[in-house]
Protein backbone atom coordinates (compact mmCIF):
# COMPACT_ATOMS: atom_id res chain seq x y z
CA UNK A 1 0.00 0.00 0.00
CA UNK A 2 1.45 3.41 -1.10
CA UNK A 3 2.10 5.99 1.97
CA UNK A 4 2.05 8.55 -0.73
CA UNK A 5 -1.02 11.47 -0.31
CA UNK A 6 -2.27 11.88 -4.02
CA UNK A 7 -0.98 15.67 -4.41
CA UNK A 8 2.46 13.74 -3.61
CA UNK A 9 2.17 11.21 -6.23
CA UNK A 10 1.04 14.75 -8.63
CA UNK A 11 3.55 16.22 -8.17
CA UNK A 12 5.82 13.32 -8.82
CA UNK A 13 4.07 13.13 -12.14
CA UNK A 14 4.76 16.65 -12.83
CA UNK A 15 8.32 16.37 -12.17
CA UNK A 16 9.42 13.29 -14.17
CA UNK A 17 7.37 14.28 -17.12
CA UNK A 18 9.09 18.18 -16.68
CA UNK A 19 12.47 16.60 -16.87
CA UNK A 20 11.77 15.77 -20.79
CA UNK A 21 13.67 17.67 -22.73
CA UNK A 22 11.18 18.72 -24.74
CA UNK A 23 8.69 20.35 -21.99
CA UNK A 24 12.47 22.31 -20.90
CA UNK A 25 12.86 23.86 -24.16
CA UNK A 26 9.57 24.42 -25.20
CA UNK A 27 8.71 26.66 -22.09
CA UNK A 28 11.91 28.13 -22.84
CA UNK A 29 10.40 29.41 -26.36
CA UNK A 30 7.35 29.77 -25.14
CA UNK A 31 7.96 32.89 -23.01
CA UNK A 32 9.13 34.84 -26.23
CA UNK A 33 6.03 33.48 -28.37
CA UNK A 34 3.87 34.98 -25.14
CA UNK A 35 5.28 38.50 -25.29
CA UNK A 36 5.09 38.76 -28.63
CA UNK A 37 1.50 37.43 -28.45
CA UNK A 38 0.84 40.28 -26.08
CA UNK A 39 2.55 42.98 -28.32
CA UNK A 40 1.25 42.36 -31.35
CA UNK A 41 -2.89 41.36 -29.92
CA UNK A 42 -2.98 38.26 -31.42
CA UNK A 43 -5.31 35.89 -29.19
CA UNK A 44 -5.17 32.67 -30.70
CA UNK A 45 -1.51 33.09 -30.53
CA UNK A 46 -1.97 34.36 -26.89
CA UNK A 47 -4.30 31.42 -25.76
CA UNK A 48 -2.01 29.18 -27.71
CA UNK A 49 1.35 29.74 -25.34
CA UNK A 50 -0.62 30.20 -21.96
CA UNK A 51 -1.97 26.22 -23.01
CA UNK A 52 1.66 25.09 -24.80
CA UNK A 53 3.26 26.04 -21.00
CA UNK A 54 -0.34 25.33 -18.68
CA UNK A 55 -0.30 21.28 -20.38
CA UNK A 56 3.37 20.87 -20.54
CA UNK A 57 4.39 18.53 -18.19
CA UNK A 58 1.04 16.70 -18.82
CA UNK A 59 1.46 15.86 -22.00
CA UNK A 60 4.82 15.16 -22.70
CA UNK A 61 5.85 11.59 -21.35
CA UNK A 62 8.90 10.97 -18.92
CA UNK A 63 12.19 11.17 -20.36
CA UNK A 64 13.75 7.72 -21.28
CA UNK A 65 17.26 9.03 -20.47
CA UNK A 66 17.66 11.98 -18.12
CA UNK A 67 21.07 12.67 -19.15
CA UNK A 68 19.74 16.26 -21.25
CA UNK A 69 21.16 19.47 -20.01
CA UNK A 70 17.66 20.76 -19.33
CA UNK A 71 17.11 17.57 -17.75
CA UNK A 72 19.55 17.90 -15.10
CA UNK A 73 18.45 21.73 -14.87
CA UNK A 74 14.75 20.01 -13.61
CA UNK A 75 16.43 17.66 -11.39
CA UNK A 76 18.03 20.52 -9.95
CA UNK A 77 15.23 22.91 -9.59
CA UNK A 78 13.52 19.90 -8.19
CA UNK A 79 16.15 19.68 -5.07
CA UNK A 80 16.70 23.11 -4.65
CA UNK A 81 12.72 23.29 -3.94
CA UNK A 82 12.84 20.32 -1.40
CA UNK A 83 15.11 21.61 0.90
CA UNK A 84 13.84 25.41 1.17
CA UNK A 85 15.62 27.24 -1.79
CA UNK A 86 19.35 27.80 0.09
CA UNK A 87 22.34 29.75 -1.67
CA UNK A 88 22.47 33.71 -1.57
CA UNK A 89 23.21 33.53 -5.38
CA UNK A 90 20.35 31.37 -6.64
CA UNK A 91 18.09 33.38 -4.09
CA UNK A 92 18.81 36.67 -5.77
CA UNK A 93 18.44 35.45 -9.49
CA UNK A 94 15.24 33.95 -9.17
CA UNK A 95 13.84 36.93 -6.99
CA UNK A 96 15.58 39.70 -10.47
CA UNK A 97 14.26 37.43 -12.62
CA UNK A 98 10.82 38.40 -11.56
CA UNK A 99 9.97 42.23 -11.91
CA UNK A 100 12.16 41.99 -15.55
CA UNK A 101 9.67 39.13 -16.61
CA UNK A 102 6.82 41.63 -15.41
CA UNK A 103 8.28 44.27 -16.73
CA UNK A 104 8.64 42.82 -20.85
CA UNK A 105 4.90 41.47 -20.17
CA UNK A 106 4.00 45.29 -19.13
CA UNK A 107 6.04 46.44 -21.94
CA UNK A 108 4.11 43.73 -24.39
CA UNK A 109 0.85 44.91 -23.12
CA UNK A 110 1.95 48.77 -23.22
CA UNK A 111 3.32 48.42 -27.43
CA UNK A 112 6.76 49.18 -26.63
CA UNK A 113 8.57 46.98 -29.01
CA UNK A 114 12.18 47.92 -27.58
CA UNK A 115 11.70 47.86 -24.15
CA UNK A 116 9.62 44.58 -24.62
CA UNK A 117 12.73 43.18 -26.55
CA UNK A 118 15.12 44.73 -24.03
CA UNK A 119 13.08 43.29 -21.33
CA UNK A 120 12.62 39.51 -23.09
CA UNK A 121 16.22 39.30 -23.48
CA UNK A 122 17.33 40.09 -20.01
CA UNK A 123 14.35 38.06 -18.51
CA UNK A 124 15.56 34.97 -20.75
CA UNK A 125 19.29 35.70 -19.78
CA UNK A 126 18.51 36.01 -16.17
CA UNK A 127 16.75 32.97 -16.05
CA UNK A 128 19.54 30.95 -18.25
CA UNK A 129 22.02 32.68 -15.50
CA UNK A 130 19.55 31.07 -12.43
CA UNK A 131 19.41 28.09 -13.74
CA UNK A 132 23.52 27.47 -15.01
CA UNK A 133 23.94 28.63 -11.22
CA UNK A 134 21.34 26.13 -9.85
CA UNK A 135 23.01 23.04 -12.10
CA UNK A 136 26.48 23.88 -10.26
CA UNK A 137 25.44 23.99 -6.67
CA UNK A 138 23.11 20.64 -7.44
CA UNK A 139 26.03 19.05 -8.72
CA UNK A 140 28.30 20.59 -5.80
CA UNK A 141 25.69 19.27 -3.14
CA UNK A 142 25.49 15.57 -4.99
CA UNK A 143 29.01 14.96 -5.97
CA UNK A 144 28.62 16.02 -9.78
CA UNK A 145 25.01 14.66 -9.70
CA UNK A 146 26.11 11.26 -8.92
CA UNK A 147 23.40 10.64 -6.67
CA UNK A 148 20.10 11.56 -8.73
CA UNK A 149 18.33 8.54 -8.01
CA UNK A 150 18.92 8.40 -4.61
CA UNK A 151 18.41 12.19 -4.07
CA UNK A 152 15.36 13.22 -6.10
CA UNK A 153 12.58 12.46 -4.28
CA UNK A 154 10.84 14.28 -1.46
CA UNK A 155 11.72 11.85 1.41
CA UNK A 156 15.25 12.35 1.41
CA UNK A 157 17.05 14.35 4.24
CA UNK A 158 20.29 14.24 3.43
CA UNK A 159 21.87 17.46 3.35
CA UNK A 160 23.80 19.56 0.75
CA UNK A 161 26.56 22.44 1.20
CA UNK A 162 24.29 25.08 2.43
CA UNK A 163 21.64 23.37 4.96
CA UNK A 164 23.09 25.10 7.59
CA UNK A 165 22.57 28.96 5.88
CA UNK A 166 19.17 29.33 6.52
CA UNK A 167 16.57 30.20 3.79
Amino acid sequence: MSTTVPSERLAEFLWERHANPWSGWTRVFAFPVLVYAILTRRKRLLVAAVAAIAVNPVVLPQPDDAQAWTSDVIQAERYWVDRGKHGALLRSLDAATLPVTVGALYAAYRRKPKSTAVLTALSMALKFAFVNALVRHYEAATEGGAAVAEIGGPDDTTGGPDDDAGP
